[in-house]
């Protein structure tokens, strides 16, 4: 009874009150002229009054009025009389308003994202056409990535599909040898035999399969598989993606992020990895790489010792996943037939192995403890890394050496990380390949 004195009449007129406090039953000292009860149900279970639905109260000083959620339940007491047993009240939900534009441009939407998607798609089959039909496909290309990717409006962090020469295409001519092939740019590059023409066979269409869309303080991230139809043979070609999208200052939505990759395949000889809310800070992104690296150490450590490194894994995912602080879009590296990871059981099954935990993913041997092997050392080597207020995308290759070997294996990476809640960067988008 003291708590609720003190939430009705205010902290300063009884005891010990709470400092949040100021009086709602005399309306903070400004007063209420009347309360209006407007019931969307009332319900009586076995002798018990449950009624909810909004309460209007109108302020005597203003005239304002402020509509209430409640619950009420009600029961008799011992001396016959009906009282409340329980009062849940709330403010009605409101939408968030329309977001704010980010240095001076309005964010990106889903809708945006799923058009340059579709524009995309679009481009690579009239490339191949135009080239088909003997006509200046080099010029296409040029228009389509101008229109589309953001060079020369901001760095473009792009890891095209099925190169180990030159990874990363950072500027428009790199871009150009990789859809158009070597033979057709200026100093070209010798493993580029032109994607946007498939190698001179052609794709007839391109099919976007998004696993999951989110847009993150203002810039689109999409992850998923896309299907590529080859123009003479009429084969399909699936390739994984993530692309990164944002609004540039013409206004236009455009690609800033651009990492594909083969699918990994179990059959045939040994797999290899195919080389094919405040703003965040580069000190902290290296500060999580770091952190990431060391886990792995650790994980195989404590396997190693006959410890608890399922335990070890939940604790570092909890500290360096966003999982239960929001979306996160997690493709691991040799994952086939569950590709996505966008739960934590699923991202544990991954890391620590299916026999580990309870419902694991059978394809799972235990990335952090390297199938048993474990792993002696993790080393980042950034490409890039894009700060974009308070997201940050990286994007490279780390080496793992194996603990029992001392063998090396390069991984390609697109990290995305952003500040959850309680102000702790994670990350939030992770795509190796």
């Amino acid at each position: 009874g003291a708590d609720a004195m003190s939430y009705f009449v205010g902290k300063s007129n009884v005891a010990e009150g709470y400092d949040e406090d100021s009086g709602f039953a005399i309306n903070g000292g400004k007063g209420w002229a009347s309360v209006k009860y407007m019931n969307h149900q009332v319900e009586v279970v076995n002798g018990v009054g449950i009624a909810m639905g909004n309460y209007d109260f109108t302020c005597a000083t203003t005239g304002a009025v402020s509509r209430v959620e409640y619950t009420f339940n009600y029961k008799k007491c011992a001396d016959g009389k009906v009282r409340i047993f329980l009062h849940p009240s709330s403010v009605p939900f409101k939408p968030a308003a329309p977001a704010e534009p980010i240095d001076g441009l309005l964010p990106v939407t889903e809708a945006e994202v799923r058009q340059v998607q579709e524009k995309w798609s679009a481009a690579i089959a009239k490339i191949s056409a135009v080239h088909k039909a003997g006509g200046d496909f080099i010029g296409a290309a040029g228009e389509a990535a101008g229109e589309l990717y953001g060079y020369g409006h901001g760095n473009v962090l792009f890891k095209p599909t099925k190169c180990a020469e030159h990874q990363f295409r950072p500027t428009g001519a790199d871009a150009m040898s990789y859809f158009v092939g070597k033979s057709n740019v200026d100093q070209g590059y010798e493993e580029d035999a032109g994607f946007a023409i498939n190698a001179g066979k052609g794709w007839a269409n391109v099919k976007y399969m998004n696993h999951k869309v989110e847009i993150v303080n203002g810039v689109g991230i999409a992850m998923g598989n896309y299907d590529f139809t080859c123009a003479t043979t009429g084969d399909k070609v699936r390739v994984e993606y993530t692309f990164g999208y944002k609004r540039c200052e013409d206004g236009k939505v455009r690609i800033f992020l651009h990492h594909s990759s083969v699918p990994f395949k179990t059959a045939g000889a040994a797999p290899t990895v195919d080389l094919a809310a405040a703003p965040v800070t580069k000190a902290e992104v290296l500060a999580v790489q770091s952190s990431w690296a060391s886990a792995i150490k650790a994980i195989s450590a404590v396997h190693k010792d006959g410890g608890d490194y399922v335990a070890a894994a939940a604790n570092a995912a909890a500290e360096l996943y966003a999982y239960g602080h929001g979306n996160v879009l997690f493709k691991p590296t040799k994952c086939a037939e569950v590709q996505f990871r966008p739960t934590g059981e699923a991202a544990m099954s991954y890391f620590v192995g299916c026999n580990a935990v309870a419902n694991g993913i059978s394809e799972d041997a235990g990335f952090a403890i390297n199938a048993g092997k474990g792993w002696a050392d993790c080393v980042y080597d950034n490409h890039q890394v894009e700060l974009q207020g308070p997201v940050a995308i990286a994007m490279g290759n780390y080496v793992f050496t194996d603990a029992t070997d001392g063998s090396k294996v390069k991984v390609e990476y697109t990290f995305g990380y952003r500040k959850n809640a309680d102000g702790k960067l994670r990350i939030f988008l992770h795509h190796s390949s």
